[in-house]
């Protein structure tokens, strides 16, 4: 306790100080790139969403315009530095509900593109890939979610 009264809390270490930052850029940088082609083609992307047979048709177009667009507003916070923390809670969710899909899909058998990185409907998938890759992913976003931010400490800190 403080003199005042108030928790002193825990400094983050050098490292921390500096690996959280690198995730960060790295984890927006990750979504910047996935959403690319994705914003660039969305009839493309929504070909993926379809052998999803997850959704009704008539929501397959629209999830495939908006989605990419969620991916982008959290790579650029991401990347910035502003509403990171947000932004992280939505990459952590989204990887959750991916990861289900991609185990779920792969439960019924089907082993489509995930559309994480390609758009290409065809290329084959790899659930234990897919899903180390999206654990990892979800790991970075739990970093930033968890640990503080570098900018807001001070230099005596």
């Amino acid at each position: 306790m403080q003199a005042g009264g108030g928790n002193v809390e825990p400094q983050p270490s050098s490292v921390t100080k500096i690996v959280t930052p690198v995730i960060r850029i790295a984890l927006g940088g990750v979504f910047l790139f996935s959403c690319a082609g994705k914003i660039t083609d969305p009839a493309a992307f929504a070909t993926i969403v379809a052998n999803y047979q997850i959704f009704p048709p008539m929501l397959v177009s629209t999830t495939a315009v908006i989605f990419p667009w969620i991916e982008a507003v959290c790579g650029l916070a991401l990347v910035i530095g502003r509403f990171e923390k947000g932004a992280a809670l939505l990459v952590i969710l989204m990887m959750v509900v991916f990861t289900g899909l991609i185990l779920y899909n792969g439960y019924r058998g089907l082993n489509i593109a995930c559309g994480c990185f390609s758009l290409s409907s065809n290329a084959p998938s790899n659930i234990a890939v897919n899903t180390l890759r999206n654990l990892l992913i979800l790991m970075a976003g739990a970093w930033v979610l968890f640990f503080p931010k570098s900018q807001q400490l001070t230099p005596s800190q």
